[in-house]
């Protein structure tokens, strides 16, 4: 082998401290990177930790939101079924039974009843079966060519008068001008047309009965001084000083039942027209 230079071995001694430092520095660098990532891990796990810690939150939160649902759902089905309880114990009530009353009994009848005093209402039927009878008597037009009629008989005073009705209707409220009397009614018919088998001017077809009219006066005595009331339960009557009730003494100086009559008729010539002992002495009564 040659013999190397001084300058030859100081090179190569320069090139092998130039490697050393080479490879101190990339073993540094390994280090300090390893470190790095050593502390990046160990930040990493302690930022994990506090997230851990808020999903605990957030689970805890949600399971108590869930609670609080699947309670309000279970009041919510409570609630319900309550409900429905109720409604069906409601419709185990047995309902009320509703009834209209027929247009017609298929009777032949009239009969009169008293609304008031000076009103009448009278109501009336033909049967089908007497309707077919007088179709074979008087025709088969005979309800085309006559009309019906009611006649009024005043049985107190004896007079009557006739009132005309149409077949559309079964009931009439009629007006008298006397009250406290008897009265009756008649349904019959009068030809529109006469024929060869209606030649009669008047057809009956049937009565009513006899009904008397409420009176409209005040029955009164002139020496009444007291006012009597009945308990319609029990029966029992009790009686009042007239000059004690309060509507009477608000009106005036009224001290008997007379003067309150001469209050309330004040058109009528009381004691020209009645005897006071006899309350029923009206000429119209």
């Amino acid at each position: 082998m040659p013999r190397r230079t001084k300058e030859q071995i100081e090179l190569d001694n320069k090139e092998k401290e130039v490697k050393k430092a080479k490879t101190t520095k990339s073993t540094t660098k390994k280090t300090t990177a390893k470190k790095t990532t050593t502390k990046k891990a160990v930040a990493t796990t302690k930022k994990k930790e506090p997230v851990k810690k808020e999903t605990a939150k957030k689970t805890s939160s949600t399971t108590k939101k869930a609670t609080k649902t699947t309670a309000k759902k279970t009041s919510v089905a409570k609630k319900t079924t309550t409900r429905k309880k109720s409604v069906k114990k409601q419709e185990k009530v047995v309902p009320v039974e509703y009834y209209d009353l027929p247009y017609r009994y298929n009777q032949t009848v009239v009969k009169v009843l008293a609304q008031t005093p000076s009103t009448l209402f009278i109501y009336w039927d033909i049967s089908d079966e007497d309707r077919k009878n007088y179709e074979k008597h008087y025709g088969e037009d005979f309800f085309n060519n006559t009309k019906p009629v009611l006649i009024v008989y005043n049985d107190t005073l004896g007079y009557s008068f006739e009132v005309e009705i149409n077949d559309f209707a079964n009931s009439w409220y009629l007006h008298v001008a006397d009250s406290k009397c008897d009265y009756r009614i008649e349904l019959g018919r009068r030809p529109i047309v006469k024929t060869e088998k209606i030649q009669d001017d008047y057809i009956y077809v049937t009565t009513s009965n006899e009904m008397q009219a409420p009176n409209n006066k005040i029955l009164f005595n002139k020496e009444q001084k007291m006012v009597y009331f009945k308990n319609v339960k029990t029966g029992n009557i009790t009686e009042k000083p007239i000059n004690t009730l309060s509507f009477i003494t608000n009106m005036g100086k009224i001290y008997d039942i007379y003067d309150l009559y001469k209050e309330i008729y004040q058109d009528e010539n009381v004691e020209g027209i009645y005897d006071l002992k006899n309350p029923s002495s009206h000429p119209s009564s």
